[in-house]
């Protein structure tokens, strides 16, 4: 074999090994989740999500409870992180249905609940 041709198979052989082993990229994603804002009269309220347990609204510990740095002031409004997909929201006031709904949630989205 000449000099040529075994710089060439060394050259082919280097070039097949580092493509299996160069810089790898990725995506990290975060971990999907949305959130539902109820506002409006929220006293004596309860929220019933799918067949998650009962929220009462009244608790002062869930106002805004996510810590997004572009998280405006909500004051006086319910905050709740929930997972992405579709959900049956009812509200109750003094076992009394005042609001049933269906909703479509996509990662990343807030949807605004009014209560009467």
């Amino acid at each position: 074999m000449s000099y040529k041709t075994i710089v060439h198979l060394g050259l082919i052989f280097l070039f097949l090994c580092g493509g299996c082993g160069g810089i790898k990229e990725g995506v990290v994603n975060k971990e999907p989740k949305s959130f539902l804002w109820f506002t409006g009269n929220t006293q004596n309220a309860i929220a019933y999500i799918d067949d998650l347990d009962p929220i009462d609204l009244n608790e002062q510990s869930s106002i805004a409870s996510n810590e997004d740095e572009n998280n405006t002031n909500r004051s006086a409004q319910v905050h709740y992180q929930i997972s992405p997909g579709k959900h049956a929201v009812v509200i109750k006031k003094s076992g009394v249905e005042i609001v049933s709904r269906i909703i479509l949630l996509g990662n990343g989205i807030t949807k605004e609940i009014q209560i009467p």
